[in-house]
């Protein structure tokens, strides 16, 4: 096992690695096996007037109920698919404090994973649950191994019918589960994709916001202080309650203490370039 106490700034495998202080563990080959996570959200409120760190805010209507509005939400999209005064990279709208991993005897560190989301509102949020998976997990669409996966990729979708649960490749694990037991009387789907790099950072959600026309999910990369060594892209499926209109949804992840990504699910796979 490689121990790497602080990582150089940069992106390896599709992953930002100035955040990731940590070292190498054993890993799958990505075939989507194993590194399965399941967290439960309950669906919070807030105060009407109350703003977020990422400008959500609940405003009054004239007949006394609330309407969310945010930053994000405009009636024009631009030609990628996202909301025209969002930008693909842009820098996350919260404070972050870059933690170092401080390794004990043991090997481990004691930094929290999800340090990237920590200071992220979590409210105002539809109720989710979420399970995240090493590997691709879609049949014949979003990231798939052998055809770009040398950059920062990403890719999402919703699932809003019994039948788009055909889209999917069956492999009994714990996402695949969680979008096929869905109801969707009553919820849907959001499916993540990110690549390529280590299965052990995956994308988190930490709120799904309800929009105009659909959702904005906000959430962040799991950065452990040990990570796995193999090399493969990571999905994460969120089930959530259905909001009045579901046309739309965007996807804000921050990959590092200055670095958030955007992707709209009625986009094809997204190659970002941080080269220039």
């Amino acid at each position: 096992m490689q121990r790497t106490r602080r990582a150089t700034l940069g992106l390896v495998g599709g992953m930002a690695m100035g955040a990731l202080s940590g070292c190498l563990a054993p890993g799958g080959n990505g075939s989507g096996d194993g590194g399965t996570e399941t967290r439960t959200h309950p669906s919070p409120g807030t105060a009407p007037g109350t703003e977020t760190d990422d400008g959500a805010t609940d405003t009054e209507t004239e007949d006394g109920g609330t309407e969310t509005a945010t930053d994000d939400e405009t009636p024009t999209d631009t030609p990628d698919g996202l909301p025209g005064d969002l930008d693909r990279v842009d820098t996350p709208p919260y404070e972050i404090e870059d933690i170092e991993c401080d390794f004990d005897n043991s090997g481990e560190g004691d930094r929290d994973p999800l340090y990237l989301c920590a200071n992220m509102p979590a409210e105002p949020s539809l109720s989710f649950e979420q399970a995240s998976t090493r590997g691709t997990l879609f049949a014949d669409e979003g990231l798939r191994t052998g055809s770009n996966d040398n950059g920062d990729q990403l890719y999402a979708t919703l699932l809003t019918d019994a039948d788009d649960i055909e889209r999917l490749e069956d492999n009994s694990g714990d996402a695949y589960s969680l979008a096929a037991d869905t109801d969707f009387g009553s919820h849907a789907v959001l499916v993540v994709q990110t690549g390529w790099g280590s299965g052990s950072i995956l994308p988190h959600l930490k709120r799904i916001e309800e929009t105009a026309d659909g959702i904005h999910a906000f959430g962040c990369y799991t950065q452990p202080c040990v990570y796995t060594s193999d090399f493969t892209a990571r999905s994460t499926v969120a089930r959530f309650e259905h909001p009045d209109a579901l046309d739309s949804g965007v996807v804000s992840l921050t990959v590092d203490p200055s670095t958030r990504y955007n992707v709209a699910t009625g986009e094809d796979v997204v190659t970002v370039d941080r080269s220039e």
